[in-house]
């Protein structure tokens, strides 16, 4: 894994800009101590985390035409903003690129922005740590920082729901893969959910 480290680190300098550089950098640096503290694979977090972010700056015409050399068939979202593409063509780069076969780490590059159901550890650290790292400013990320070093997987409910009402706060759309997510850790993380007709005091309901 050194060798990919440092392959990786050659082209970030080459790919991205400073200021994005930094962030991918303090993203490593902090899903390193997570996986330290929840015993997981530091090697594997490092590459992902290098990864997640490689094709972040590259040109919206030119994640459409590497996306499709890829064979990777952009949805109605992506076609509309390209830059989603990132992760997927970032993954799809590792695999290409280094023969990299590692399910957990691809699925953690191609899923860090919108999140999928059932991530496994890998992807939940790199998901916390793009949200968390030190370059981060906003109510409540100390917060989840502490939580995330207590415990992946409610810190992952907690910063997916500051993501959720960030975007809905500023009227973002939100991925299809955000919702599935969210609706897959309430059914599987929590001891009890209810959909949203069920909920009091919801106009419908």
């Amino acid at each position: 894994m050194q060798h990919i480290v440092q392959e990786l680190t050659r082209v970030l300098n080459l790919l991205v800009t400073p200021r994005r550089l930094r962030h991918i950098y303090s993203c490593c640096s902090f899903a390193r101590k997570l996986a330290k503290l929840h015993c997981i694979n530091e090697e594997r977090v490092t590459v992902a985390c290098l990864a997640h972010d490689a094709f972040r700056d590259v040109s919206t015409s030119k994640l459409l035409k590497i996306a499709r050399a890829y064979g990777i068939e952009p949805n109605g979202m992506e076609l509309a903003h390209p830059v989603l593409l990132h992760g997927k063509i970032a993954a799809e780069y590792l695999k290409r690129r280094f023969k990299i076969e590692d399910r957990e780490i691809l699925e953690a590059v191609a899923a860090h922005t919108s999140g999928k159901p059932n991530m496994g550890e890998i992807a939940k650290i790199v998901f916390l740590a793009d949200s968390l790292e030190e370059t981060r400013v906003y109510e409540g990320v100390e917060d989840l920082r502490r939580l995330a070093e207590q415990d992946l997987d409610e810190a992952v409910i907690q910063t997916l729901r500051s993501k959720v009402c960030y975007a809905m706060k500023k009227e973002y759309l939100l991925l299809p893969e955000t919702i599935e997510m969210w609706n897959w850790l309430l059914q599987n993380k929590r001891p009890k959910s209810v959909t949203v007709n069920d909920q009091d005091g919801v106009e419908g309901g």
